[in-house]
Order: structure tokens, then sequence, then C-alpha cells
């Protein structure tokens, strides 16, 4: 049959996930496929769902005047490739609308008014540029602009539909929201790609996590003032008042408890300072703080106050931004500041630098706000008005997809746990019918084995949390278990002498997919499949 080469998530594997999920990814876009969405001359190509007098050229944009409920201007968009993402952008320049109906943007399958694919509700009254996607499932679709309201007029202008493209090689890295069922394949803030990312459900608690209802103690806060992570001016200016003193934020959280480890997690970028400070805290307990240097995400000073032990984590997140978290438990607030230097003098307000000189300008920019149940951070999900939930995903490879062999054959996966340091099962790979077939995974902190037919397990091999490991795991079926890590010594266990009960002719095996993580995995760089048994010095060269 030869080699297969599959470099696509979506050429073998089958995702789902019933909800969107971010991730770090490259990305480009198609050509413009909306004509004359600039309006420089005229409004061509628009055409008016009452009649020509409810929309009107106005100084290089499109003026609706629309009276009524459920109207709209449209145009016709074709050449769309069903499954396919779409980015839709559009500016408003000016809107005196009044009270009732839809102050919308979105695409329609058909002139049917509940045909609709995606729509998006702009602030009416507000004049911003905004940005929302959609999956094209059909070749032709329309977009359409609503006015809504009774009275006034909305302008718009650069309306534009672009094709989102994943992975190109001039593609920028941005923090990117995929749609349902999308595989998210995630790269560093270097360019480097770090695999399929597989996670299990989680929920933010923060209901607004981009605006956050922040306490802002002699802080001035500017919305939409720089470029966030997600490449779009929607990170907050965080600028301490000029000449003042033990400055900060703080937002409250949810407390879970002594015993429940959440995650609370931000992003933050240079604005002028190069230091942030995070604290975790409550009224019933000390704070812990660490100051966080924004030009290279190192912590330049922890200070842990007890009696509660937090972690705080710093991650680069592109775009000049870190991620940082702090797990912890029983806490209720998250505190932030800004500071001019790395350092921290324990008694200092909330560990913030109480003596610097501010200038009313200089500051952090902040975005993205988490709280979470867990203890590590998930991705990021974004919320608006109420809290959301990430559903986990689950991906397979159908056994019929590729040249599987019975008797004989060697998995080689390269993998990034994410957090194998507690006791929770991580899979990595496997196959389950009426019992595990083959099964790749984590049953206790930092280590992971693997079992064959529920019988022959391999000796457990250590793990590192956001460390890449390279497994190969040899079948012989009906003799033995071999297995390779890191191009280390092969380990081999003898497996059940029934062939019979344990034939994969038998008890629907035939007919079983493999199953790709599970939990809270991390990423799969890599998967290697050989219907064959390699010898040990193959298994060392391909997973050293």
């Amino acid at each position: 049959m030869g080699t297969k080469n599959f470099n696509s998530a979506t050429d073998l594997i089958t995702l789902t996930r019933a909800s969107g999920g971010t991730a770090l990814r490259k990305i480009s876009y198609g050509n413009e496929l909306v004509t004359n969405g600039t309006f420089d001359t005229d409004i061509s190509g628009w055409e008016s769902s009452h009649g020509a007098s409810t929309q009107e050229f106005d100084n290089g944009t499109i003026k609706l005047g629309h009276t009524g409920y459920n109207q709209w201007s449209r145009q016709v968009i074709s050449n769309l490739v069903v499954g396919n993402t779409y980015q839709v952008k559009f500016s408003v320049t000016n809107d005196t609308q009044g009270g009732g109906g839809g102050s919308i943007v979105g695409m329609w399958e058909n002139n049917a008014d509940a045909s609709y694919i995606e729509r998006f509700f702009y602030t009416r009254g507000a004049v911003e540029t905004y940005t929302f996607y959609f999956t094209a499932i059909a070749t032709t679709s329309q977009i359409r602009l609503y006015k809504g309201g009774n009275t006034g007029a909305t302008n718009f202008d650069n309306v534009s539909v672009k094709e989102v493209l994943f992975d190109q090689a001039d593609g920028t890295l941005q923090l990117f929201n995929h749609g349902n069922n999308e595989p998210r394949i995630e790269y560093d803030a270097t360019g480097a790609v770090k695999g399929l990312l597989i996670e299990e459900a989680r929920t933010n608690l923060i209901t607004n996590s981009n605006t956050v209802s922040w306490v802002d103690v002699r802080i001035t806060t500017t919305l939409n003032a720089g470029v966030s992570p997600d490449g779009t001016s929607n990170a907050t200016k965080v600028v301490p008042q000029v000449n003042q003193t033990n400055t900060y934020s703080y937002t409250n959280l949810q407390s879970n408890g002594s015993g429940v480890k959440s995650s609370t997690s931000i992003y933050l970028a240079s604005a002028g300072y190069g230091f942030a400070t995070v604290c975790s805290y409550t009224h019933t307990a000390s704070r812990n703080t660490a100051v966080v240097d924004l030009s290279n995400g190192t912590i330049t000073a922890n200070y842990d106050a007890g009696p509660y032990t937090d972690t705080f984590t710093v991650e680069p997140a592109g775009n000049n931004f870190y991620r940082v978290t702090v797990t912890h438990e029983n806490r209720s607030n998250l505190i932030l500041g800004v500071s001019d230097t790395g350092t921290y003098t324990p008694g200092e307000n909330f560990g913030f630098n109480d003596t610097m000189t501010t200038d009313g300008v200089s500051g952090i920019l902040r975005y993205g706000l988490q709280h979470e149940v867990g203890a590590f951070p998930s991705s990021y999900i974004p919320t608006t008005g109420s809290t959301a939930t990430r559903a986990a995903d689950v991906a397979t490879i159908p056994r019929s997809s590729f040249g599987h062999h019975n008797e004989a054959s060697t998995w080689v996966v390269e993998f990034t746990p994410t957090f194998p340091s507690v006791d929770t099962n991580q899979s990595v790979l496997s196959r389950y019918g009426s019992g595990y077939d083959l099964h790749i995974w984590s049953t206790h902190a930092n280590t992971m084995t693997a079992n064959f037919m529920n019988s022959a397990s391999s000796p457990n091999f250590p793990i590192t949390a956001n460390q890449t490991s390279k497994i190969a795991v040899v079948i012989k079926h009906g003799e033995y278990l071999s297995v390779c890590v890191d191009g280390g010594s092969v380990s081999q266990n003898s497996v059940l002498s029934n062939t019979t009960v344990h034939s994969p002719t038998v008890q629907g095996w035939a007919n079983v997919d493999y199953k790709l993580g599970g939990d809270q995995l991390g990423h799969i760089k890599s998967i290697k499949y050989y219907p064959r048994r390699l010898t040990n010095t193959q298994l060392q060269e391909l997973t050293t």
C-alpha cells in the first residue's frame, strides 16, 4: 500500500466539540468577496429590501434610513466553499437610530428572514469597527445590513467578507476563536507548531471576560486602546494617575472554597511600564503576589504570605502579550497593579511599588480575564454577558481509513501533556471495545503507561507538563507489547495467550475507531502508524 502522509488534522481525524474554542493560530485571509464595500463613489452592488429610497450614498458610506423593522440592504456573496470559515468586518461611522428593531449585520442563506447563518448585534449609537465569523453552508449566501429602530439613520463603511486561511506560511499569529467541531492546530508565540489541541470541558466564570467590572483605584483606563492577542484593537490600557502611589485595580472572583483549585488568568502587555504585579487575595487570608517582567515573561519576585500556596505561571501569548495565571484555592479577589521595578518588598500595599513616580501616560495593556475551576489554565473562553463553557474535544481516527494490520503494528505519537502533575486520567491514544485493546494513558502524577487487552502493561515512564515526549508502542497480537519512550531502552511485556477471546475479528473490534487524547491532554503534534513490528533500533530512532 505504501506510505500515506496526512499533514492536516482534517485529513484523517474526526473532531467534535459542541462549542467554539480558542487557540493561538497562524491566520491569513483570502480575496475580498464583497463588491463595493468601501462606497468610495456610490452604493452600486447593494439592494434595498424596500425600495431605493431607504438607502443612499452619503460621503463615502452607505446610509440606511429604513423606518420599519426587518428592513435591510443586502448583497449576494458567491464562490463560498461549504464548511470553510469566513471573516466579516464592517464599520459603523454614524448611528442615530431610535429604539425598536434589530441592529444587526449578518449572513443569510436566502431571502427568507429565518434563513440566517450568523447574526452579529452591533452597539446601537456607537461608532466602531466590528468583526465576526461564519461557516459557509452553501456556495452562495447574502450579507445584510440592518439599521434597526423606527427613527434615525445608520452609516456603514468598509464592509468586507474574506475566507479565513489557516496555517499558511505568511499567516499572522493571533488568538483565534474556532467554530463548533473545528480542530485547533495551535502554535507557540515563536510560530512553531505545537499540534492538535485537545482539552476537557471548562467554564469561564467571568461574565464579561474583556470588559470586566474592575474597581480602579487611582487608575485611568481606556477601552480599545491597543491590539490584543486576537489581532483586534480591544485591549484596555491601564494607567496610574499622575504622581499617585498605591495605584491598583481589583475584581471579585467566585471563591470555590478550601480544597478546590481554581485558575485565574489574564493577558498583559507593556504600554510604557515594564512590570505588572498580580495578587490573589481574600479578606480572610493573606495576599500572595508575583511581579512579572513584561519584556521577557519572567517572574522577578514571588511572595507567598500563606496560609494557601498559590502558583503563578507566565506563557507568551503573541503580539507582545503574556498570559499570567495564578492557581489558587479559597480566593475571592484578583488585584492587578503597575510597577517600574521588578522587585517586591513585603508590606507594600497589595505588593505594588508604592514609591514609583507616575506620568499619567505610561501603563500596561490588559485583555481577557478567565476564572475557572481546575489546577491549571485551559484555553481562553471569551464571554459577553454570562458565563460560558467550552465543550470537550473528542478526536477519533476511523480504523477503516488506513491500512490497519491486526497481527502486528507500531504506533509512534509525539505529544505535549498540559498538566500531568495531578492524579487524573490523561489519555494519548486508545481503542476501546468490550475492554481496552490499546491504551496509552496517565493514571498517576507525572507518569504514563501503555496497556494492551487489559492485561499487558508497560512500566510507568515519567512525563513533564508542557514538555514534548515521543512514545512508540508495538503490538504483536497474542504475544507481546513493547514500548520505547524518548529514545530510551525498549521494554517488552507478554500478553494474554488466549488470542481467540481477544481477537480483533470478534467482539466488534473491527468497527472500533481509535480515540486521540482524553480529558486534558494538551497537544498531539504527530501520529505515525506502521502495519508491522518495527525493530528496537527503529523505535529508538523514531522517538529520539
